[in-house]
C-alpha cells in the first residue's frame, strides 16, 4: 500500500494547469495551412462536404473522385464547423475546431476518469496512527493532475492534435469509453450512457475492426474487474451503441 502524505498530494493550482492545457491545444492551431498529406486530405474532404450536396455527407469523398474515405464522423464535424465559422475565421481555420474539439474532450475525460479512479477507496494510501494522509479528493486530483501532464508529454500527440485526420476522433471516442467504464463503477446509467457514446464516435471515426476490439475488451475488463459493473451499465452501454451506430 502506497504511503503518502497530505502534504505530498498539493494539487498544482488549477489555473496552471488550465492554462498549460489550453496553450498546448490552441498553439499551431490556426493561422496556416494543412502541415501533411493527411492533414491536407481531411481538410479537403471536410470542404467537399461543406460545398457539396446532402448526398456526400453520405459517403465522404475528395472532389473529382469516386472513392469513399470511410468512417464519416470526423468529416461531419470539421464541415459543421467550416458551416458555422468558415465566413468568420477562414475554412481551414474553421474546420480545424474539430481537432480542438477532439482535443480537449479527451483531457477533460483523461482528468475525470483518473479523478474518479484515485476517490475510490480501494485505492487510497495507508492511513496513519496520527493522521496526516491525504483525504481523496486530494490524492484524486493528485493522480488525475499527473495523468493529465503524461497525456501532454506524448510526443505523437503534437503532430497530431493539430491535424485534421480522423486519429483525433478516435482519442476522444477512446478517451470517454474510459470515462464512462469508470463512472459506470457508482453510477451505472451515466457511465454506460459515456460508454455507449464512446463506442458509436469510435464506431463512427473508425473501422468496425477496432470498435469491436475495442467492444471486446471493454466486456473482458468487466467480467474479469473485482469490482463488478452493474447490469444498468451493461444495457446503456450496449443500449446507446447500437441505437448511434445503427442511425
Amino acid at each position: 500500500m502506497v504511503k503518502l502524505t497530505a502534504a505530498a498530494t498539493v494539487s498544482i493550482p488549477r489555473i496552471v494547469i488550465f492554462a498549460l492545457t489550453l496553450v498546448y491545444g490552441l498553439a499551431g492551431l490556426f493561422g496556416r495551412d494543412p502541415w501533411k498529406n493527411e492533414d491536407s486530405i481531411g481538410f479537403g474532404v471536410m470542404w467537399n462536404l461543406h460545398l457539396g450536396s446532402w448526398q456526400d455527407w453520405l459517403v465522404p469523398g475528395l472532389a473529382g473522385r469516386d472513392l469513399s474515405m470511410g468512417a464519416p464522423l470526423p468529416y461531419w464535424l470539421g464541415a459543421t464547423f467550416i458551416d458555422l465559422f468558415g465566413s468568420i475565421i477562414g475554412d481551414a481555420n474553421a474546420a480545424r475546431l474539430y481537432s480542438a474539439l477532439c482535443f480537449f474532450t479527451s483531457a477533460i475525460a483523461i482528468w475525470y476518469a483518473t479523478y474518479l479512479l484515485g476517490r475510490r477507496q480501494e485505492v487510497q494510501p495507508m492511513s496513519f496512527a496520527l493522521g496526516g494522509q491525504p483525504n481523496t479528493r486530494d490524492y484524486g486530483m493528485t493522480l488525475a493532475d499527473g495523468a493529465l501532464l503524461i497525456f501532454l508529454a506524448c510526443i505523437g500527440l503534437a503532430q497530431r492534435s493539430h491535424e485534421t485526420t480522423p486519429m483525433m476522433a478516435h482519442l476522444m471516442g477512446l478517451s470517454i469509453i474510459l470515462y464512462g467504464t469508470v463512472r459506470g463503477l457508482d453510477k451505472p446509467w451515466q457511465g454506460g450512457a459515456w460508454t455507449g457514446l464512446g463506442l458509436v464516435i469510435l464506431g463512427l471515426s473508425s473501422n468496425w475492426a477496432l470498435t469491436a476490439l475495442i467492444a471486446l475488451a471493454i466486456g473482458l475488463a468487466v467480467l474479469l474487474c473485482q469490482v463488478k459493473l452493474r447490469f444498468r451499465w451493461t444495457l446503456s452501454s450496449i443500449a446507446i451503441a447500437i441505437l448511434g451506430i445503427g442511425v
